[in-house]
């Protein structure tokens, strides 16, 4: 009886040994005077779409929408990655990209033009597309073999916002106005309803 009472008393202190070990990732405030997307450069705003990877390091790398971090990892693996956090598309609270649940649609903005939004739960998300009457709902692991085409007419607005003169004027006003989420004269009438 001692044998097997020392013997687990023995594997409980390995197990919260190697529980004290792990690591753990945790993101980092969004500073919109600093922060720069990591692929193409933009603002990060403080927003709903925010991206994080915290690397293995601790670095925080910092993309302006999901897309972004897509592009990073297609180029660099995970292998240096401890972390991948997005924000839930209501509350903008951090979560874990594997927890998290999407959804998709070429019609909804998103700061380049990629169309998905996160949610801390899969409820949530039905929800916003029963709400909306569009969307395509996907997990996380679900997301690796999603198509990450971006809105080719949001993003001819926004290669065409860099024209001189005045007819670039509107085109610059509907970038502006899609970088801060906020949708450009023509993205407005396609904005989805926000449930809270």
């Amino acid at each position: 009886m001692k044998k097997i009472t020392l013997s687990l008393a023995i594997v409980m202190i390995i197990l919260v040994l190697s529980a004290c070990g792990a690591k753990k990732y945790e993101p980092q405030a969004i500073n919109e005077a600093t922060d720069k997307c990591a692929v193409c450069n933009m603002q990060v705003k403080d927003d709903q779409f925010a991206t994080q990877a915290v690397l293995k390091d601790g670095k925080s790398l910092k993309f302006d929408d999901i897309g972004c971090y897509n592009e990073w990892k297609s180029k660099n693996g995970t292998e240096q990655v401890g972390a991948t956090f997005v924000r839930d598309y209501h509350s903008k609270e951090w979560i874990e990209l594997e927890k998290a649940y999407y959804v998709y649609d070429k019609s909804f903005k998103s700061p380049m033009a990629y169309g998905i939004y996160s949610f801390k739960d899969k409820a949530t998300a039905e929800k916003f597309i029963a709400e909306n009457g569009k969307g395509k709902l996907m997990t996380g692991s679900e997301l690796g073999s999603h198509t990450w085409e971006r809105n080719s007419d949001k993003m001819k607005h926004m290669k065409d916002s860099h024209k001189p003169g005045d007819e670039g004027k509107q085109d610059m006003k509907d970038m502006k106005d899609m970088k801060d989420g906020h949708g450009g004269s023509e993205a407005k009438k396609e904005e989805p309803k926000v449930a809270h």
